[in-house]
């Protein structure tokens, strides 16, 4: 039951969780009644105007004196309803009358069905409501006047169908319409229709003008223009049955049907050859571009002469080609025509192409193969063309011998040795239109005759080269072809056979020709020729002579014809045989070469020169630099040929440079002496050595130990030559620790010094500890300094201090007192009046102490009364103080942080917030 919602005081409602249980809504009277007296409100209870007892069931006695008189209302709920068509729904009806006999009913043409009661009530269920609107009316009988209200019931039907007809395949840019059909619904004026592509509303239709109740269908229509966007996408129909807020909101989708859009623009195009001969084949292509969606969905149609064609499709991007064969076997005109279709377009395009016949010509010769000097007849003939108008040609390689239009070409002719071979073609030439078309049909004349030797066929001096391949050239001059033959002293040659030539080739050949028709005969000479030869004999390939001498360059070589001799050396020419002093430059490799027509020959002289020997700067250096643990080599040359023997020599003792010194202090002053057999030339040398650093303990020690305060330097040394810089920086830091400066306990740590010369360097790494007088950090009680009897209590010291500070404890003499391993923290058992008191921890070390008291109350109360004091020690090597301590209980556990005896301190620290510890640490700064 909604908490608006209304039960009779006194009385049982009936139980308002029954499906489609009646809400018992009241308000004023709908009906025909004249009471002005307002019924209860919305959201009241009506036991807020008429207590009573609903225990007994009974109504109370609230009515007041003259309620006959007064007027009432009736009310009906639901007062406005949708119901689905064939369906049921109950209706309440409820009065305001007091009258306990007040009665009423339900006035329907619908049917009822079940029925409920109360005072002042009555439900009723309406079933099988088939009217597409009804208002039935409530009324109430009470003190004898009667009020009516009446309810408004409308019924519905969802669409039995939501559809879109079939959409045909689009051509872009035509116009088509979109049809919509939403079947059986009701009622139409609550419809929405809406057309839908993708996400994109196209269109939306209501009905508001549609008054009629009753079941209806209804067509939506919308033209569209199809884009090349519009392709792959979906169009929907949606049906929305608005019933709110009486009843629900009913939504229907048709299926979705996709948009396939189409575009041919351009006109197909044909390519195939204007005239084509019979019974020949050839291509035929149409092309057709900017096909969409994609070429791949042209459709082609090609036919030749009223005949469809074979055909292949290809597509690349937006374009589409079709290709087939054509072929005719009869003259005339034919017309190709192709027809491209993509969806619902279609594009055609037809060409005219001219069958043509033109046989072969004909050429006849009487006389294929003549003697010379007979006459011989040519014929050139055409056969009949179609179309008609071939023109004929007679000719030979260099001329037109006869033309004309007739059928056939004549011509006569005396055979000449010339004609021999002689090629002759017959051409006819068709002419359709601004075409030509050309054939051919050759023959050769062959005329005989008696061999002939003359020198452009058979050269009576003929010359070869030694080692080469030859044969005798010697061809006679005949038809059919001579046989040639030669002699050299009774030896037969075969003209056509090759020789590997040798100069016993030379000498006089008798060749003859012979064939059917006679004989010729011819003398021939062979010469024999060779290249260049050079040998050690004539030309040694090594030669030595010695500085200052007189000598020349001898280089001999044959051949025919014979050879002349070059010798160069480095590119510039020598004159061979002549005679010079000799120089050193004059050593070195000769190039000779012997050349004649035929060829040449090419050999290499080397001249070595000798001289005495000397030494310079560059060859032995005066002054060595060696450095020590290096591997070195003593070198100290000397130019000379033949190469000169050097020896140093130093103290007494003589090196051999190809020995090695094997001194173990190779430092001083050497005498170097170079000696061949042409002289002797010395040198001083001077060796000295350097090395790279070194350091040990002696000379950078690796610890070190500072007082703070005080001023000291960070120095090291180390051995080396050249002296090396030994520069020290604390690990982590880019600085240079450099001078002699104030230390603090910030310059502990490990330092690395690094002794560095041309030679190397080396790292030492130096560990410096700064140390300091003790500081008492932390004096603190736990868990406090006012201690109960019998309780336990801590005393913890801390100290700060290097080297490490040792602790010492002054306080109360007592039997129950501790102290840890470290002596840094003091334990007190069971306390008792002993243990009351000042408790003074003491830290020392090497450079000083100091110390920090602490009071402690044993007492019986829980009164806090002890006070903590850390004074500041009087450190043994004098300074500052150190740390001040106090102890404020309530303060820390309050957290305050004002503590007025902190005055010579920077800064304080409240400890133990959790109430463990109750210490104020005070810093300095």
């Amino acid at each position: 039951m909604l908490e608006s919602e209304l039960v009779p005081c006194g009385g049982l409602g009936f139980p308002w969780d029954w499906p489609g249980e009646p809400h018992l809504l009241m308000g004023s009277a709908l009906g025909s009644g004249t009471s002005t007296r307002p019924g209860l409100v919305l959201g009241q209870r009506f036991s807020d105007f008429c207590p009573g007892d609903p225990s007994t069931q009974q109504a109370p006695e609230c009515d007041p004196p003259g309620a006959a008189e007064e007027p009432f209302n009736v009310s009906v709920r639901p007062e406005d309803s949708v119901v689905e068509h064939g369906g049921a729904i109950w209706l309440n009806c409820s009065t305001t009358c007091q009258d306990p006999g007040a009665r009423g009913g339900l006035e329907t043409s619908l049917t009822k069905a079940q029925e409920k009661r109360g005072p002042r009530w009555e439900a009723r269920e309406l079933v099988n409501i088939w009217e597409w609107v009804s208002a039935p009316q409530c009324y109430f009988f009470c003190y004898g006047k009667v009020t009516r209200a009446s309810a408004h019931i409308t019924t519905y039907r969802v669409p039995e169908r939501v559809g879109l007809e079939r959409i045909p395949e689009l051509e872009l840019g035509r116009a088509y319409n979109l049809t919509c059909r939403v079947l059986n619904v009701a009622p139409v004026r609550h419809l929405t229709v809406t057309l839908r592509q993708g996400g994109r509303t196209l269109h939306t239709e209501t009905f508001q003008n549609r008054t009629r109740a009753a079941a209806d269908n209804v067509t939506v229509t919308h033209e569209i223009i199809p884009q090349r966007q519009d392709h792959g996408q979906e169009v929907t129909c949606h049906s929305a049955l608005d019933l709110r807020p009486l009843g629900q909101l009913f939504q229907n989708s048709s299926s979705a049907v996709e948009l396939r859009v189409f575009a041919l623009p351009e006109e197909p195009q044909l390519q195939i050859s204007h005239h084509i001969e019979v019974g020949d084949k050839a291509t035929a292509r149409c092309d057709v571009t900017k096909v969409f969606p994609a070429a791949g969905e042209a459709r082609f149609t090609l036919s030749f002469g009223g005949q469809r064609l074979n055909f292949t499709v290809t597509t690349s991007n937006d374009t589409a080609t079709a290709q087939g064969e054509v072929r005719s076997l009869s003259a005339g005109e034919r017309q190709l025509t192709c027809t491209v279709s993509v969806g619902p377009v279609s594009r055609s395009a037809g060409q005219s192409v001219l069958v043509y016949s033109f046989p072969q010509p004909v050429l006849e010769i009487d006389q294929p193969r003549a003697l010379v000097n007979r006459n011989v007849s040519l014929t050139c003939c055409s056969p009949a063309s179609q179309p008609p108008g071939t023109t004929l040609q007679l000719r030979d390689s260099e001329r037109t011998l006869a033309s004309g239009h007739q059928p056939c070409l004549q011509l006569t002719l005396t055979a000449r040795k010339g004609d021999n071979g002689r090629q002759f073609t017959c051409e006819g030439n068709l002419a359709l239109g601004s075409h030509s078309f050309v054939k051919n049909t050759s023959a050769q004349l062959i005329v005989l005759y008696k061999p002939t030797l003359d020198e452009s066929g058979c050269p009576s001096h003929q010359t070869w080269l030694e080692g080469t391949q030859q044969q005798l050239a010697c061809e006679a001059d005949g038809n059919p072809t001579p046989e040639v033959s030669c002699r050299k002293d009774s030896q037969v040659y075969d003209a056509g056979s090759v020789q590997n030539v040798t100069r016993g080739h030379a000498g006089v050949y008798r060749c003859s020709a012979t064939n059917v028709h006679g004989m010729a005969g011819r003398n021939v000479t062979i010469h024999v020729e060779y290249g260049p030869e050079m040998d050690n004999a004539g030309c040694a390939r090594t030669r030595t002579w010695v500085e200052e001498t007189e000598q020349s360059l001898a280089c001999l070589a044959w051949g025919n014809p014979a050879p002349a001799v070059v010798c160069t050396k480095d590119g510039a020419p020598y004159g061979v045989g002549v005679q010079r002093r000799v120089a050193r430059e004059h050593a070195g490799t000769y190039h000779c070469t012997a050349a004649n027509t035929h060829g040449s020959a090419r050999r290499e002289v080397t001249v070595r020169v000798e001289y005495k020997p000397s030494m310079d700067e560059l060859s032995c250096p005066s002054a060595w630099t060696w450095v020590k643990g290096m591997p070195q080599v003593f070198s100290c040359d000397a130019d000379g040929i033949p190469a000169p023997e050097v020896v140093c020599t130093k103290d007494g003792v003589s090196y051999r440079l190809g020995q090695g010194l094997g001194l173990k202090d190779p430092m001083g002053t050497y005498q170097c002496n170079a000696t061949n057999p042409h002289g002797s030339a010395t040198k001083t040398v001077t060796i000295t050595l350097e090395y790279k650093p070194t350091m040990d303990e002696s000379s950078c020690p690796s610890t070190r130990a500072w007082l703070e305060g005080t001023l000291h330097t960070l120095a090291c040394e180390a051995d080396g030559i050249p002296v090396p810089r030994v520069p020290c920086a604390k690990e982590g830091a880019a600085d240079e620790f450099s001078g002699e400066r104030n230390v603090s306990r910030n310059d502990s740590g490990t330092y690395w010094c690094t002794a560095i010369n041309r030679h190397g360097s080396a790292r030492r790494a130096v560990t410096v500890r700064v140390e300091y007088r003790p500081v008492v950090l932390l004096l603190a009680v736990s868990p406090s300094a006012t201690v109960p009897r019998g309780a336990n209590f801590n005393i913890s010291c801390r100290a700060e201090g290097s080297p490490a500070p040792a602790y010492r404890w002054t306080v109360p003499p007592a039997p129950n007192v501790h102290c840890s391993a470290d002596n840094s923290t003091v334990s007190v058992a069971g306390a008792d009046r002993h243990n009351r008191g000042v408790y003074v921890c003491r830290v020392s070390n090497a450079h000083g102490q100091h110390l920090g008291r602490l009071q402690i109350q044993v007492t019986d109360n829980r009164l806090i009364v002890a006070a903590l004091t850390v004074g500041v020690a009087v450190l043994l090597l004098g300074g500052t103080a150190g740390l001040v301590y106090y102890l404020k209980s309530t303060a820390c556990k309050k957290g305050e942080y004002n503590v007025q005896d902190a005055e010579s301190s920077s800064k304080a620290t409240c400890l133990g917030l959790d109430s463990a510890v109750y210490g104020i640490q005070l810093m300095q700064t």
